[in-house]
């Protein structure tokens, strides 16, 4: 309502978020669990000094930096450009919110690229202890830009603090970062970048050291502790981030079907990777090879894939919990649409396109120009109420607006991304006004309806026109 709608068919707009943000989560994990690695890896040679296993890390750094610098800054810069777009509100919320953390977060981002560049550039030309110092540097300050991220990703699930609750009337950066969600969180990412950053190694150790069974298996046993410290604390974060969702989002979690089955998923396949995990690289180092490390690989891409998409979802119907619903709406202007105005007069952006057709020619009777043809301001109020009398073509015009301000954030029209036309198949125009006028009533992972009965009334004749006729689910079968 505040900013003009991105309208991507099919997928939707927010659907790109998260093909671009599971993209980014799976790289900047490795980013920060994999820096973690480099530096212990590092100190124990240095430490040892075995040079060999020090020249491993040496090719392992350079495709760690080609990866998470390179292509991770992209993905990062990606997140940035679809949520501006797609989620414009949230994104300016958070900004305001947060904008002192993000600060910090820009400050520890630079001295990560540096020290990747210097740790890497500059691995024979500096004294090991330096560059053993350089390394743990830039371990220490992706680990902290994961806790800053985290904190703000956290208070999108639940607002509640830690040490009070955040008002935006008077906001607090602190409150709102120390939320309850971001300790089980930390600790659940920091879990995450051990286990993910161990099947990176795993693949890139198995394809580089084909010919070395003696450094493979070396390199597959050192990484054990990194593996079973990752599930710990991946185990850990889980048991206590369950506890500290917020109503709405246990019981979307337990409601959903959909969710369900991804939870069924999301445990057998996260079993499977650790009984493989156990079995293989744990209890058998010399069992890895190049296939067995591929399919770890991509069993742990799925499982964190599969979290990623739960997480998302058990916010609905916010996108950021009690202040921004998934339409772009204040949860403190949803009675603003209730409202004589109306939904459309009350954003910036569908109150100019609103005039348009209001101020168009109506019917005789319904038509508030004075004798110069200006509009009579005072009776623009009535617009909304009697949407009705409008003609078929201006009916049908507020209607698409109304579903692509209101809906579009969740569905697509007719194909795509849990469309809309389809779930009204059998449905007539006053049961589809009755469903839209309770939106969140059962389905209470929606946002609620915010606008007026006449408009619900206009949203429903352009849905019906856009529902599937072929098909009539409440006819027999001949």
């Amino acid at each position: 309502m505040h900013y003009p709608w991105w309208y991507v068919p099919g997928p939707t707009a927010p659907m790109l978020i998260a093909v671009v943000a599971v993209v980014h989560v799976l790289v900047a994990h490795y980013a920060v669990g994999g820096g973690i690695l480099i530096a212990i890896e590092n100190s124990h040679a240095i430490r040892k000094g075995d040079e060999k296993y020090r020249n491993y890390w040496k090719s392992h750094t350079q495709f760690f930096v080609l990866l998470t610098v390179a292509f991770g800054a992209i993905t990062g810069v990606g997140i940035w450009w679809t949520i501006g777009l797609a989620s414009p509100l949230a994104t300016e919320m958070l900004i305001r919110t947060f904008v002192f953390g993000w600060a910090i977060e820009w400050v520890f981002f630079i001295v990560e690229i540096v020290a990747a560049f210097t740790v890497y550039y500059y691995w024979d030309r500096l004294p090991k202890n330096t560059h053993r110092i350089v390394a743990w540097i830039y371990a220490f300050c992706a680990w902290i830009s994961l806790v800053l991220i985290t904190g703000i990703t956290a208070f999108m699930l639940n607002g509640k603090g830690l040490f009070g609750d955040w008002n935006p009337e008077a906001p607090n950066f602190w409150l709102a970062f120390f939320n309850v969600q971001f300790i089980p969180q930390t600790i659940l990412r920091t879990g995450g970048c051990l286990l993910l950053s161990t099947l990176y190694v795993y693949v890139h150790a198995a394809w580089t050291l084909q010919n070395d069974s003696a450094m493979l298996e070396k390199v597959v046993r050192r990484m054990s502790r990194p593996l079973l410290a990752g599930i710990a604390l991946l185990f850990l974060g889980v048991t206590l981030w369950f506890p500290n969702l917020p109503p709405a989002a246990r019981q979307t979690l337990e409601s959903a079907a959909v969710l369900n089955v991804f939870l069924g998923l999301l445990v057998v396949f996260g079993g499977v990777l650790v009984l493989l995990m156990y079995l293989g690289p744990v209890r058998n180092p010399k069992s890895m090879n190049l296939g067995f490390a591929v399919c770890l690989f991509f069993l742990g891409m799925t499982v964190l894939t599969v979290s990623e998409f739960v997480r998302e979802a058990v916010r609905k119907p916010f996108i950021v919990d009690q202040f921004v619903y998934g339409n772009q709406i204040y949860a403190s202007e949803v009675d603003n649409g209730k409202r004589s105005g109306g939904y459309l007069e009350s954003g910036y952006w569908t109150e100019k396109f609103a005039r348009t057709i209001y101020e168009k020619p109506q019917p005789e009777f319904y038509h508030p120009i004075d004798a110069n043809g200006n509009l009579i301001v005072e009776e623009w109020f009535q617009y909304p109420v009697r949407l009705n009398q409008f003609e078929e073509e201006n009916r049908f015009a507020l209607g698409q607006a109304l579903f692509m301000y209101h809906c579009n954030n969740c569905h697509a029209l007719e194909h795509g991304y849990s469309a809309v036309a389809p779930m009204l198949v059998g449905e007539s125009k006053e049961g589809i006004a009755m469903k839209i006028r309770s939106l969140n009533v059962p389905s209470f992972f929606m946002p609620p309806w915010c606008g007026t009965d006449a408009e619900a009334d206009v949203l429903a004749e352009y849905l019906e026109s856009v529902r599937p006729t072929d098909v009539n689910p409440n006819e027999p079968r001949t």
